[in-house]
């Protein structure tokens, strides 16, 4: 996990991209249930557009980490159970405001593949993620290294 929090905060897409997921610090910051749920009489729900447009926005700015990638960071955990072993290290972080500040893209990269996939076992798991703050966690983060990001793509531009 050290070798993960260490790496450098480097995005090599546009980072018009970046920004569109920052605004939606906002929508996460005052977030209710009915902003990014809604529910039917039958009992099932469905999440909002807006909730539906945050997580597209977070696949176009490549903010998704890619399965092989993915698949190779597991790896190291050398243990069958590896996936679960990271969603507790990643709670673990998420949870931590001491940890919170080493959170890199690297990592947020990870935990939102990982909130992500979770919808598709654990149904509802992205409102549990808002409620949490997990979402809201990871945007604070990601604003908080913008000019690190930008700083570095400037310099690359040059």
């Amino acid at each position: 996990m050290k070798i993960l929090l260490n790496e450098p905060n480097k995005y090599e897409h546009d980072i018009s991209l970046y920004c569109e997921i920052l605004s939606y610090l906002p929508f996460f910051e005052d977030a209710t249930e009915t902003d990014y749920i809604v529910y039917h009489d039958d009992h099932s729900f469905e999440y909002t557009p807006q909730l539906y447009s945050f997580i597209k926005a977070l696949f176009d700015s490549k903010m998704v980490e890619d399965v092989s990638v993915m698949t190779e960071f597991l790896k190291q955990y050398k243990s069958q159970n590896a996936y679960k072993l990271w969603i507790k290290d990643m709670n673990v972080i998420l949870s931590n405001e001491k940890y919170q500040n080493s959170i890199n893209i690297s990592f947020i990269k990870k935990a939102v593949f990982s909130m992500i996939k979770l919808e598709k076992i654990m149904p509802g798991s992205w409102g549990i993620d808002v409620e949490t703050g997990n979402w809201l966690k990871l945007l604070r983060r990601l604003n908080s290294i913008l000019p690190e990001v930008y700083q570095c793509r400037k310099q690359d531009l040059n």
